[in-house]
């Protein structure tokens, strides 16, 4: 028998060169010499697996909403009550150390800006927004439920775009911001902030 191909072990070192070069210089200026270089691969390789940088840039926008959903999968695990699910949501997405991957984030952002420009990564970034969106506004009409909170349904959406919101805007002051700001300030405030926002009997 012939040796396995290797074929998605070299898209996934593309994918991983793509992520890191626009880490260090952006998308614009992530070439396709940079990714090799960041891969440990030659240029010729890169286009014999993938036509244009764009179609890497897709398969990266699907890795990162995918391993933002696993992360958020193991997280909640452990998690017994709505208001739980919603902070395991939460920490997911924002807390530091395992799990975490600040050049992820730094494409993330650079993924947003992208969906500007470029239609076909608007509507899978647009396709990810609709997911999490749908995903938080299901945990809060749980958490609305399970507390006897005085909701509405525009409301619950509301708070939920608000959460959204919020996480998209700490990834750009995360990637943007340098040392200006506290390291990992932003679960555990933000969690303040809606149980603030919920009253005391979301809070344990």
């Amino acid at each position: 028998m012939g040796r396995p191909s290797n074929k998605e072990e070299r898209r996934q070192q593309i994918i991983d060169g793509l992520k890191a070069a626009m880490a260090e210089k952006g998308y614009e200026k992530a070439s396709i010499q940079s990714i090799a270089k960041a891969a440990g691969l030659s240029p010729g390789l890169i286009h014999y697996h993938f036509k244009t940088k764009q179609e890497i840039l897709v398969e990266l926008t699907n890795q990162l909403s995918q391993t933002s959903k696993d992360r958020f999968a193991n997280k909640v695990e452990s998690a017994s009550s709505p208001i739980e699910r919603l902070y395991a949501y939460i920490e997911s997405a924002l807390e530091l150390g395992e799990g975490s991957d600040p050049e992820a984030v730094t494409a993330w952002v650079l993924i947003s800006a992208e969906a500007v420009r470029q239609e076909e990564v608007r509507t899978l970034y647009q396709q990810v927004v609709r997911e999490n969106l749908d995903l938080l506004t299901s945990i809060l009409t749980d958490v609305k439920k399970a507390n006897a909170l005085d909701l509405d349904n525009k409301e619950v959406t509301e708070l939920a775009s608000l959460i959204l919101a919020t996480i998209e805007g700490c990834y750009q002051l995360a990637t943007t911001s340098g040392e200006l700001l506290p390291k990992d300030y932003t679960s555990k405030t933000l969690k303040r902030l809606i149980q603030t926002h919920l009253g005391s009997s979301t809070n344990g």
